[in-house]
C-alpha cells in the first residue's frame, strides 16, 4: 500500500481519536505521569501481539537508539499532558502539532542526512502553514495566551520530533516489526520510572470516580482503539517514507478534525458544540486550499 494512503487513513484515525478526546476530556489533566503511563500500557499490549512477527536483537548500538526513541516518545507526552495543565487543549495540541513537522524537517536534515526533493519541500511548507492556520483561533486576546502556550509547546515539539528522526533511524536499520517492540520497550521502561514515587503509585491505582454511563466508555475505548491503530499505521509510513513528509501531514487531521466538529455541531450538539462563525469558516477553508495545494505536490 502506497505511504501516501497509510498516512491519510492514520491520521484519519487519529482525528476520531482526537473528537473524541474532545468530547470526553476533563478540564484538568489530574497526573501527567498517569496518563504517560496508560499510552505506555497500551504501547506494551500491542508488542505482545507483534511479538508473533519476529523480534531480532538489533545490536548494543541500534538498541539503545530504539530505547531512546522510545524514551524522547514519553517525555514528550509527559510534557503535553504536564502543559495541559496549564493551558487549554484546543490553544495547547494545535501549536505542538505544527511545531513537530519543523523539528522533525530540522533535525532529520542533520542527522540522518534526509534531503527532500523541491516540490516536497513547497509540500511541506504549505501543509504545516495550513496546519497551523486550521487550527488556531486568531481572535482578539487570543494571541498573547499563544505565546504563552508556546513556551509550554516548544520542548514537548521537540522531544516529539527527536523521537520521530530516531525511529526512522531505527526502520532504516531493523525491520518493522522487531523496531516497534524495541521502541515501545523504551517508552514502557521511561513511563515506569515516575511509578517509584509513592504518590504516582496512588494516583495510578486510585483512579477518579466515573459517575458517567457505559456509552461514555464505549466512546472511550473507541477512541482510543482508533489511536493505537493510528500510532501503529504512523510508525510504519515512516518506515517507509520521509519522516519530515509523514509528520508534515499531520495537518490533514486537522481538516478531518474540522469536518467532524460541523457534523457534531450540526447533528449531535450533545456530544459537542462550538460556535463557528463565518470568519472562522473562511479561515479555515483557506488553510483547507493550503493543505490540498501541499498534497498536490507530493502527489
Amino acid at each position: 500500500m502506497n505511504w501516501l494512503l497509510i498516512t491519510l487513513i492514520a491520521y484519519f484515525l487519529n482525528a476520531i481519536a482526537m473528537v473524541i478526546d474532545k468530547t470526553l476530556l476533563k478540564r484538568d489533566v489530574k497526573n501527567p505521569f498517569v496518563y504517560t503511563f496508560y499510552i505506555a500500557a497500551l504501547g506494551a499490549v500491542l508488542m505482545v501481539f507483534i511479538l508473533p512477527f519476529g523480534l531480532t536483537w538489533p545490536g548494543a548500538s541500534q538498541f539503545i537508539i530504539s530505547l531512546l526513541a522510545g524514551a524522547t516518545f514519553a517525555i514528550g507526552l509527559f510534557l503535553m499532558f504536564f502543559g495541559l495543565k496549564k493551558e487549554d487543549a484546543s490553544r495547547l495540541t494545535p501549536i505542538i502539532g505544527g511545531l513537530t513537522p519543523v523539528f522533525v524537517f530540522a533535525l532529520a536534515y542533520l542527522f540522518l542526512g534526509e534531503r527532500l526533493l523541491e516540490r516536497h519541500i513547497y509540500a511541506f511548507i504549505l501543509i504545516v502553514v495550513g496546519a497551523f492556520v486550521v487550527s488556531v483561533n486568531f481572535e482578539k486576546g487570543r494571541v498573547p495566551q499563544m505565546r504563552r502556550a508556546l513556551w509550554v509547546a516548544l520542548p514537548a515539539a521537540f522531544f516529539f520530533g527527536l523521537s520521530y528522526v530516531l525511529t526512522k533511524d531505527v526502520y532504516n536499520h531493523q525491520s518493522f516489526f522487531s523496531g516497534f517492540v524495541w521502541t515501545r520497550l523504551g517508552v514502557f521502561v521511561t513511563a515506569m520510572l515516575p511509578m517509584l514515587w509513592a504518590k504516582n503509585r496512588h494516583d495510578l491505582t486510585h483512579p477518579p470516580k466515573d459517575a458517567n454511563g457505559s456509552g461514555v466508555r464505549t466512546r472511550f475505548l473507541f477512541g482510543q482503539a482508533c489511536g493505537g491503530a493510528s500510532a501503529i499505521l504512523i510508525q510504519y509510513s515512516t518506515s517507509l517514507a520521509s519522516v519530515s513528509l509523514v509528520q508534515a501531514m499531520q495537518g490533514v487531521q486537522y481538516v478531518f478534525i474540522f469536518i467532524a466538529v460541523i457534523y457534531l455541531t450540526r447533528y449531535r450538539p450533545n456530544l459537542l458544540k462550538e460556535n463557528i462563525s463565518a470568519g472562522a469558516i473562511t479561515q479555515k477553508v483557506f488553510a483547507i486550499l493550503l493543505i490540498a495545494l501541499g498534497m498536490y505536490f507530493i502527489i
